[in-house]
């Protein structure tokens, strides 16, 4: 079965690698074109392009798959069984979904229909969702909507990132990937209808979660807003790790990690924060900077403690250091 991988990131490149590992003939991948990376702006291949190559695998590059009539010549000479698609950033035409025999499908990372679209472990984690998980789904031409064959679902914890889920849910989608290649790899069936009964696709009609939509992540909502509740600040900064940042100066200082501070006898004993300070003290307020314990900023409700971050320009370092390379002391407003 001569399998196309689509595909552009990191966490589409280990799928890549397993599905190959587990022994599947990976003809050719189709990726996104080297862009410019880094402080050099040097020009740099995708995770799927290095790991492609590696591999020994033909790569192609595409800026748009619907308007790329080589590619799609080149697609039709390859003449693949089947298509696999983990995360390739661009949505694939109808005419190209009709050209591999046994279909064209997707890894998608969420509980479909929950978050469909481009960024769904993102926006799970945003929303404080309790569970998300992996589908794989035949694909076809509407947003994320087909028919699914397999589908395992994870817990967010509360210490969940984007890293770490991320890297959770690649190893469970590699896993269901191999195991729908090997199911296909049976089918009998010549016509899709039939394909999908045999493979028992199950429509997401009838899978539980309202369909809902995980737009694209947009530069402005990675700029923290200190006036929201500190539990939505922290899911925040957990959902786009590393990137999530306030400002100060003019300059950006990314936060990594920070945890609520609710607990009243914490903040007298170990923050030497007073209620009185806390009902004063207004969003974007630094209420302490100390070597001990860091830096803690007012949210809309409570205060937070910011474990790590990383001003512009400089590496990840604790709250205390970050504090001092940032010119921060109590009472500043940071923000803005």
């Amino acid at each position: 079965m001569k399998i196309i991988f689509w595909g552009t990131p990191r966490y589409a490149a280990e799928n890549l690698i397993d599905i190959v590992k587990a022994g599947n003939e990976v003809i050719a991948v189709i990726t996104q074109p080297d862009r410019k990376r880094g402080r050099g702006k040097k020009l740099n291949p995708s995770s799927v392009k290095e790991a492609a190559t590696d591999l020994g695998i033909p790569v192609f590059t595409t800026h748009s798959i619907s308007k790329d009539q080589n590619t799609k010549e080149i697609l039709e000479n390859l003449n693949a069984d089947v298509y696999v698609v983990v995360a390739f950033g661009q949505i694939l035409p109808q005419y190209i979904l009709d050209l591999p025999r046994l279909g064209c499908w997707n890894s998608h990372a969420s509980l479909l229909p929950v978050w469909r679209g481009a960024a769904p472990i993102q926006w799970s984690i945003i929303n404080e969702d309790s569970k998300t998980g992996i589908c794989i789904m035949s694909m076809e031409e509407g947003l994320d909507t087909g028919p699914v064959i397999e589908q395992e679902a994870t817990l967010i914890t509360e210490s969940d990132n984007l890293e770490t889920l991320t890297n959770r849910l690649s190893g469970i989608s590699s896993k269901l990937l191999v195991r729908s290649l090997e199911r296909i790899r049976q089918v009998v069936s010549l016509d899709k209808s039939s394909m999908l009964e045999e493979l028992k696709a199950i429509d997401q009609s009838k899978l539980n979660g309202n369909p809902s939509y995980a737009r694209q992540i947009k530069k402005e909502d990675y700029l923290i807003d200190w006036s929201q509740n500190a539990k939505k600040i922290l899911k925040r900064i957990q959902g786009l790790y590393p990137n999530a940042y306030t400002l100060h100066n003019g300059k950006r200082i990314k936060i990594l990690n920070a945890s609520l501070i609710a607990n009243n006898e914490h903040l007298n004993e170990i923050y030497n924060i007073n209620s009185e300070i806390i009902e004063k003290a207004i969003p974007g307020e630094i209420l302490m900077v100390n070597k001990q314990n860091g830096l803690v900023i007012m949210s809309g409700d409570y205060p937070i403690h910011i474990k790590y971050g990383q001003l512009e320009g400089k590496k990840v370092t604790d709250s205390y250091t970050l504090s001092a390379q940032s010119n921060l002391s109590i009472k500043n407003i940071i923000g803005t």
